[in-house]
């Protein structure tokens, strides 16, 4: 199956008109190991250090972005949940229109 010219085809045609380039799905929990997690506390150290080194050469340091984690559809759910939360205390504060 692995040689099957057609069977590559037809997986990547499915796999082309499912991408959304825009769209960015998080890792899925499936093969995280703790080897996997330290790898990625290091690679997030490693920006934070370089990051630091560029503003202590008085440049503008990029901005740090974590590498992302894997997210279960519980973690899902309760972002969508909290983001909800903050968002009707927003409105609560903020002006009326009109």
């Amino acid at each position: 199956m692995a040689l099957d010219r057609e069977l590559a085809e037809y997986w990547l045609d499915i796999e082309d008109s499912e991408e959304d380039p825009d769209a960015e799905e998080p890792p899925t929990p499936e093969g995280y190991t703790l080897d996997t997690y330290l790898l990625l506390s290091i690679i997030d150290g490693l920006q934070g250090v370089q990051a630091a080194v560029i503003a202590a050469a008085g440049a503008d340091p990029p901005a740090v972005k974590p590498m992302p984690r894997p997210q279960t559809a519980l973690d899902t759910v309760r972002e969508e949940r909290r983001l909800a939360v903050m968002n009707s205390i927003v409105d609560i504060f903020k002006p009326s229109a009109g």
